[in-house]
């Protein structure tokens, strides 16, 4: 399977009706007299491993289908199947992590609210399966099958080795159709803010997913599981060529917790972070070859106020590696063990200081960005102060609120809400006092979509996300 690499270089300098010249061997097989093959024969070497890593990883995929738990409203995956006000049934993918104790991998969303259970093997036996735990900020989950034997488990690899341009297979049971083989690249990493989960690092492929694939492994040229697939980007429900699946680093220590603890602690830093745009990079005076993340706010009471981090501070660094990206660096402090102190370095006026905050378990009754929050909303709108009035150089004229706290795992703020944006309409109405607000939603139920008017950098853009329970 190693060859595959070589092989895809080969193939990519193919034409149907010449030899491929200046080779002496494919795939470790000796080629005609003349030194040459042919394009048949590298396609064919190609199939040949893909059906090897089919045929290894398939054993270790299961079929799930669910039934029971809340009635559905308005399903948001197309794995759920069902009419608005039944009992919720669906169909998804899984993977088998633990052959002794029975463990298998899945998406939460494949298995939230289910009532009852069902897994099927690729050799067609059915067993039930109870739930571990779920990890809806992730969407993972963990099953334990009723019974453990003649189970293979798959092999994890490390998703931080990945490349873009890989070669990956995708498996699981789309439609229903289980056993169900696709092949594609890698197509990008690291995406975020895709609307899907509170905590986002996903694998970008082409390989083909669609509903039902949910919960299914995407696997390497190594035969070794490096994703789980969760997500399409679709305006059909269907394939289009964009899929996501949670990298297998981020799936293992959630899968870890899961198994240990039956739920995932996770720690917080206590700072609303924000990208860099090239307007504020130069605000900021921030060299060019500089990337990093602006911290917007602290909360109080937080590791990060007693360290010492202040508004406007810039993330370069956590443990000695470079910071770009708003998600990784979040992901990052809340899968470290509460308790650890971090090493993070910021940029303030011009020079570079090294900041030490001790991590502490995110927890209910701990002062976190939430507190305050308008629950359905997910943030909170209050008057503009004076001061920022004369900072935007807002006319006595502009009537509005400011977002002054917002809860990065809302579904406002995957839909793009951020703090310090300029509110003048909810829902088409008009606000410019606090009270106005909840009028305005009075009449929405949670998921209903809220229509926002917001005023960012002078531009005005209308932002639409689900009203939170």
């Amino acid at each position: 399977m190693n060859r595959i690499r070589h092989l895809l270089a080969l193939a990519l300098t193919l034409t149907l009706t010449g030899p491929l010249a200046g080779c002496d061997r494919i795939g470790g097989k000796l080629e005609n007299g003349s030194g040459q093959g042919s394009s048949s024969e590298v396609a064919d070497n190609l199939s040949q491993d893909f059906q090897v890593i089919a045929k290894r990883m398939l054993p270790a995929v299961v079929s799930i289908s669910t039934r029971g738990g809340n009635p559905i409203e308005m399903p948001k995956d197309p794995t759920h199947q069902g009419i608005p006000g039944q009992p919720r049934e669906g169909v998804g993918s899984g993977v088998i992590v633990d052959a002794e104790h029975g463990f298998v991998l899945t998406n939460n969303h494949v298995v939230e609210g289910a009532d009852q259970i069902q897994v099927a093997l690729q050799n067609g036996q059915r067993m039930s399966a109870k739930i571990v735990g779920t990890d809806p900020p992730s969407d993972l989950a963990v099953l334990k099958l009723q019974r453990t034997s003649s189970l293979q488990a798959a092999v994890l690899g490390d998703s931080t080795n990945l490349r873009v341009g890989e070669w990956v297979l995708a498996i699981g049971s789309p439609f229903g159709l289980d056993s169900t083989v696709t092949a594609g690249i890698i197509s990008a990493k690291g995406r975020a803010e895709m609307g899907v989960a509170d905590f986002e690092d996903f694998i970008q492929t082409d390989a083909a997913i669609n509903p039902g694939n949910s919960g299914g492994p995407l696997v390497n040229t190594k035969g070794e599981l490096i994703g789980i697939n969760t997500a399409i980007a679709t305006r059909s429900t269907g394939y289009m060529g964009v899929g996501f699946a949670i990298p297998s680093n981020m799936a293992k220590l959630i899968m870890q917790e899961l198994i240990t603890k039956g739920k995932v602690t996770r720690s917080q830093l206590g700072v609303y972070i924000e990208p860099i745009d090239e307007d504020m990079r130069l605000a900021l005076k921030l060299p060019t070859d500089q990337s990093g993340i602006l911290v917007g706010n602290t909360i109080e009471g937080t590791p990060a106020s007693a360290a010492g981090f202040k508004k406007y501070d810039v993330i370069i660094s956590l443990e000695g590696k470079p910071v770009s990206q708003v998600q990784a660096f979040r992901n990052q402090i809340a899968l470290t063990p509460p308790g650890r102190t971090m090493n993070i370095q910021v940029f303030r006026n011009g020079q570079i200081l090294t900041l030490s905050p001790k991590l502490r378990e995110m927890s209910a009754d701990a002062a976190s960005p939430t507190d305050g929050i308008d629950k359905r909303l997910g943030f909170t709108l209050d008057t503009i102060p004076a001061d920022k009035r004369t900072e935007l150089e807002l006319p006595e004229s502009f009537n509005g609120l400011i977002v002054s706290a917002i809860d990065p795992s809302s579904n406002a703020y995957r839909r793009g809400v951020r703090q310090g944006d300029l509110v003048t309409e909810i829902n088409r109405q008009r606000v410019t006092l606090p009270e106005e607000v909840s009028p305005a939603i009075a009449s929405a139920k949670a998921g209903d979509a809220i229509l926002l008017n917001i005023i960012r950098n002078g531009q005005t853009r209308i932002l639409a996300f689900e009203l939170q329970e």
